[in-house]
C-alpha cells in the first residue's frame, strides 16, 4: 500500500543529504583553490595563463632573460618625451586605434607592458588576456616605480 507521508519524508531527507554534499563539495573546492597563490605555483602553465605583475627589478630581469620579448609603453607621446625604458615600442592607450593595434600583435610572443603608474598597463594586460595573449607581464607601479628604483631610462 502506498504511504505518501513515508515517501515524502524519505525524499526530503535524501534531497537534504544531496544538498549538504553539494554544499560541502563547493566549500572544499573553494578553499582548495583559494590556498593556491600565483607566486607559489611555477612553470609554464601558470606563466602562460595569467598576466604577471612584477616589481621593477624583477620586470627588468625577466625582460632581459626572455627571448623575443616585446616591451610596450602604453603612455601618451607627451609622457614618453619625459623618458622611457630603452627599446620600448610606443602604443598610446588613449589613441582611437589602440585595441586594433593590440589585435594586430603576434599573440605567441611575450609582452612586457608599462605605463606611468600601472593603471593603463593593468587594463592593457587584461585586454590582451581577453584577446588570447598568453605571456604578459605588467610593470607594477609603472615608469614612476622604475625611476624610483634607479633603473636605466632613456630619452626618445
Amino acid at each position: 500500500m502506498y504511504n505518501s507521508k513515508l515517501y515524502s519524508s524519505r525524499g526530503s531527507r535524501a534531497l537534504g543529504m544531496v544538498r549538504g554534499l553539494l554544499l560541502a563539495a563547493l566549500i572544499l573546492g573553494a578553499s582548495c583553490s583559494a590556498d593556491k597563490k600565483p607566486a607559489e605555483t611555477s612553470g609554464a602553465s601558470q606563466e602562460a595563463s595569467t598576466p604577471q605583475s612584477l616589481e621593477p627589478q624583477a620586470f627588468q630581469t625577466r625582460l632581459k632573460e626572455t627571448p623575443d620579448a616585446v616591451l610596450l609603453d602604453v603612455r601618451t607621446p607627451e609622457e614618453i618625451e619625459q623618458g622611457k625604458i630603452a627599446g620600448a615600442t610606443p602604443m598610446n592607450f588613449k589613441s582611437e586605434d589602440f585595441e586594433a593595434s593590440l589585435s594586430a600583435l603576434d599573440k605567441d610572443k611575450p609582452y612586457f607592458v608599462y605605463c606611468a603608474v600601472g593603471g593603463r598597463s593593468g587594463k592593457t594586460v587584461n585586454l590582451m588576456k581577453e584577446k588570447g595573449f598568453t605571456r604578459i607581464y605588467n610593470l607594477q607601479g609603472g615608469f614612476e616605480a622604475w625611476k624610483e628604483a634607479g633603473l636605466e631610462q632613456s630619452k626618445p
